[in-house]
């Protein structure tokens, strides 16, 4: 259960790392950058030694680590780029409802128990998450820029369905630390792709950059590391992790908002949070694990 709760919090600090890029008006391309090379770092202090380039090009999930490692990349500059185009309620929907494609994927593929009402009550639960971070659009939405919420939504999805795989299938429980080290360094080399293109006007190293750059990637290595050892733990199904671990960050990104960020919430907001936390112990009585 520590495991869960500790990737609750470190997949929510890196919204808040995102929202503290804003209000510093620090360059992302930089903090995301820096965020991937301390992501890389945290794996080999955590891992305790260094880790060997014959053992990552022989193991069973390099492939895996290239694709999920370079998707990571994509799909973060992308919601970087939706929040500007459509907004950032939009976005934030899309992302997050983007949870039932890897829930799904662990009910039907992965948990054998009564899959039908697992996928019922997961559902309720992505309606009260929706419900529970619904703002009206800060932007009219313009319809030629349908794509993008979509694009997020099947790419978010099928990122998390593949951590899901690759943890199922292929990550050994004492290769974890290997594993996330090589797909952030890969995630790292992506990142400087994009890099190159930015003008060097704008590739300033100040202190908020580098404050941020760490703290995302802190909060990064983490969720992924966190997320993982609670999937290999086995003490609840995978598709209630993910639940639980995608409404957890949004009730607690609704906290952080309002305490630190002076945001409001809606009584529907409200509603939301009391639905989605009814469901969580609906499934967890269920299942046996509370």
């Amino acid at each position: 259960m520590i495991y869960l709760l500790l990737s609750i919090f470190a997949s929510t600090s890196i919204y808040l790392a995102f929202k503290l890029a804003d209000r510093f008006q620090v360059n992302t391309k930089v903090v995301i950058s820096i965020n991937y090379l301390v992501a890389v770092l945290a794996g080999v202090l955590q891992e305790g030694k260094v880790i060997s380039l014959n053992a990552v090009l022989h193991s069973s999930w390099l492939l895996m680590a290239i694709i999920i490692g370079t998707l990571f990349v994509v799909m973060f500059f992308l919601i970087g780029y939706a929040t500007r185009q459509v907004g950032i309620s939009i976005t934030s929907i899309a992302t997050r409802l983007s949870m039932i494609i890897p829930i799904l994927t662990s009910a039907i593929f992965f948990d054998a128990s009564n899959p039908l009402f697992k996928i019922i009550i997961l559902c309720v639960t992505v309606i009260a998450a929706l419900l529970a971070i619904y703002k009206k659009p800060q932007k009219q939405f313009q319809f030629k820029l349908f794509f993008l919420p979509i694009i997020l939504f099947f790419g978010s999805g099928f990122v998390d369905s593949l951590v899901k795989v690759a943890q199922h299938l292929y990550i050994p429980p004492n290769e974890v630390n290997i594993f996330s080290s090589s797909l952030f360094f890969i995630s790292l080399v992506t990142s400087l792709f994009f890099l190159i293109t930015e003008p060097k006007s704008k590739l300033k190293l100040n202190a908020p950059t580098i404050y941020l750059g760490v703290f995302l990637g802190a909060a990064n290595f983490g969720s992924l590391y966190f997320l993982i050892n609670a999937l290999n733990a086995n003490f609840i199904d995978s598709a209630l992790i993910f639940g639980i671990n995608n409404v957890g960050i949004v009730i607690l990104s609704l906290i952080l908002g309002v305490v630190f960020f002076n945001e409001k919430i809606t009584k529907l907001n409200k509603a939301g949070i009391i639905l989605a936390s009814i469901c969580i112990i609906i499934f967890a009585k269920f299942n046996g694990s509370f």
